[in-house]
């Protein structure tokens, strides 16, 4: 046994005196592990971010979130050189006339949520693609090879080329859409980004319209107030006196600013929350919200049983019905012809 390390961790284990109790623990349990290997040294592995470097250790930078969530909430990114070791949000220092811990109704933190806080783990990936890869074999097979941006450039524009000629330029389909509008080149815009004006240019190409998420809303938006410029601001949050997360757990990532702040304020006034979602989120125990385990799928079956309950007992607000909602009459008949029979099994337990 010439190992110096295998030799002291057996030694201290056997000399309990030597040591406290819990660094003797420590070597007990160390030996142990040592044991199930057989004795044999194996490399260490350091955890990544040691030693911990404290804020005035690391340059700060304050930038912001590119996720398209609708806001651009505040992301302090803290680096050691070009290298972002963590990432923080707004805590009050970083606006004008700010201070920590600053957070007021007119002027509320901008804190990112989690989904944003994680951005660092997305950048670092090891699945995030840095250089061009093209398909070998046939579609399908998932083979790829690394090549040369130069050469990607060159097929890309030799194709686009080809096929303008062979089919005109609109079998060229534009998907753009990534997620993140406004840190990519392209802007992941279909009408403003560069690279939506460079294939008009180029000669038109075909595209998708918009994205099912925002048409979803806009048509919605359309048919209930008549316009999709229907003017809440997050601070209605604060107002509220129910509020209703449908599939939505802001816990996790939210749309807009300063969500946290004025549903919080909301709580404080009495608001009543209820999460419409089939697993119990962190959302709907921070909230102490009432919880419908609803069953994936079923939701557009329980918004038509709920619009039956609703014009069948003429709890609707009728006046407000007539004057900003197109199509009533044929939807009012459409729901009136479901029953609540139904709805029997959408649920994963009652209420």
């Amino acid at each position: 046994m010439n190992n110096p390390t295998i030799r002291d961790a057996i030694k201290d284990l056997l000399n309990p005196g030597r040591r406290s109790f819990l660094k003797t623990s420590a070597a007990g349990a160390a030996a142990a592990g040592l044991f199930r290997y057989g004795l044999e040294p194996h490399e260490a592995h350091a955890f990544a971010y040691e030693p911990y470097l404290t804020d005035d250790q690391l340059t700060t930078v304050v930038t912001s979130c590119d996720h398209n969530c609708g806001s651009r909430h505040m992301l302090v990114a803290h680096k050691k050189g070009d290298v972002i070791v963590r990432l923080s949000s707004d805590d009050g220092r970083y606006q004008a006339g700010g201070a920590y811990g600053k957070d007021t109704f007119a002027e509320p933190q901008l804190r990112a949520c989690l989904r944003g806080r994680s951005y660092r783990s997305r950048l670092y990936s090891p699945e995030r693609l840095l250089y061009p890869m093209m398909r070998v074999g046939p579609r399908g097979e998932g083979r790829f090879k690394r090549v040369s941006w130069d050469e990607a450039l060159d097929h890309i524009a030799k194709k686009m080329v080809e096929l303008k000629q062979k089919y005109g330029p609109t079998a060229i389909l534009d998907q753009a859409y990534a997620g993140s509008s406004y840190g990519v080149l392209h802007k992941s815009d279909q009408i403003e980004g560069l690279q939506a004006r460079f294939l008009g240019m180029f000669g038109c190409r075909t595209n998708s319209w918009s994205v099912p998420s925002y048409q979803g809303t806009t048509t919605s938006s359309r048919w209930t107030f008549g316009t999709i410029e229907d003017g809440n601001e997050d601070d209605a949050f604060a107002h509220s006196k129910l509020i209703i997360m449908w599939g939505w757990n802001p816990a996790y990532t939210f749309h807009g600013g300063n969500t946290f702040y004025y549903m919080r304020m909301a709580k404080q006034k009495g608001c009543k929350f209820v999460v419409i979602d089939p697993q119990y989120t962190d959302s709907a125990a921070a909230y102490d919200a009432w919880w419908i385990p609803i069953k994936p799928n079923t939701d557009a079956a329980m918004l038509a049983g709920m619009a039956h309950y609703i014009f069948t007992n003429n709890l609707q607000a009728q006046k407000f019905i007539d004057k900003f909602c197109q199509g009533h009459g044929r939807r009012h008949d459409a729901r009136l012809g479901q029953g609540p029979g139904k709805l029997q099994g959408l649920h994963s337990r009652h209420q």
